[in-house]
């Protein structure tokens, strides 16, 4: 797909800095000198570092002093955010949604991920950016043609990937499946982003990715399209390897953290 070269390179850093962090020996130098190789990511990073929701204390006044004051896992997490800004700072004209509405909605989700990974028993950081870029599809699908947008709405009866397929021959996680794999994301991350409108019994990280949108979306953090695909039942729950009251809880904390973060990123 053509439109991957003309995405932001933000996601493709974390995606390398997700590979050094599954090495023993990364350090966070190496870290570092990837993420100063996009310097709007780099000045994104800092900005969000010196909000509340991360400092109370002097300005950090370099990547470097922002990065080893927060650590290693918190540098991932840093960038994701970043990253998540700096892809959806525009209006995607085909899905009727602000750049805002999109972001809110990837980070919701990616906290709630986060939150359920250690009952589900997968990895924390897989869960985090199967969440956080789940919609890397409806920005790629966007830029190819803004001629026809949806007007379905959020109802059962047009569901998105329908009208995605109709109109453009795939739909949007099929899409960021391909984007995914081009940026050499863990095969895990893109088969669950890939399958998680309709996940199936062995897939329990995309299971787990639909349980948590439609966590996001029932908190009020709604894509338009998408309600059909978050019908909560046990064969999910199963497949996920989660209760609902597990469920319930990773919502509660993900919301918890949610207002701070968006107001870093806002």
């Amino acid at each position: 797909m053509h439109v991957v070269k003309t995405m932001p390179s933000a996601p493709q850093i974390l995606a390398r800095i997700g590979h050094l962090m599954c090495s023993m020996d990364a350090q966070l130098e190496d870290i570092t000198d990837l993420i100063k190789r996009d310097a709007a990511l780099t000045a994104c990073i800092i900005r969000i570092s010196n909000t509340a929701a991360y400092n109370t204390g002097a300005p950090f006044a370099s990547l470097e002093e922002a990065l080893a004051r927060v650590g290693l896992t918190e540098a991932y997490r840093l960038t994701g955010f970043a990253a998540i800004a700096q892809v959806s700072d525009g209006r995607l004209f085909r899905y009727n949604v602000s750049g805002a509405q999109l972001r809110e909605n990837s980070l919701l989700t990616a906290l709630v991920m986060e939150a359920l990974a250690r009952p589900a028993g997968v990895d924390a950081r897989a869960a985090y950016t199967a969440g956080l870029l789940r919609s890397m599809g409806k920005l790629a699908l966007d830029r190819l043609t803004r001629d026809r947008a949806y007007e379905g709405g959020s109802g059962v009866r047009s569901p998105l990937a329908e009208w995605e397929t109709g109109f453009i021959g795939l739909n949007n996680c099929e899409a960021a499946a391909i984007i995914l794999e081009e940026w050499r994301f863990p095969e895990a991350t893109v088969a669950a982003i890939r399958d998680h409108y309709a996940p199936e019994a062995d897939g329990a990280l995309a299971a787990l990715l639909n349980l948590a949108a439609g966590a996001a979306e029932r908190s009020g953090h709604r894509l338009p399209g998408e309600l059909c695909y978050w019908v909560l039942s046990p064969e999910k729950l199963a497949a996920a390897g989660v209760t609902e009251e597990a469920l319930s809880e990773a919502t509660r904390r993900a919301l918890e953290h949610f207002g701070a973060v968006r107001a870093a990123l806002s």
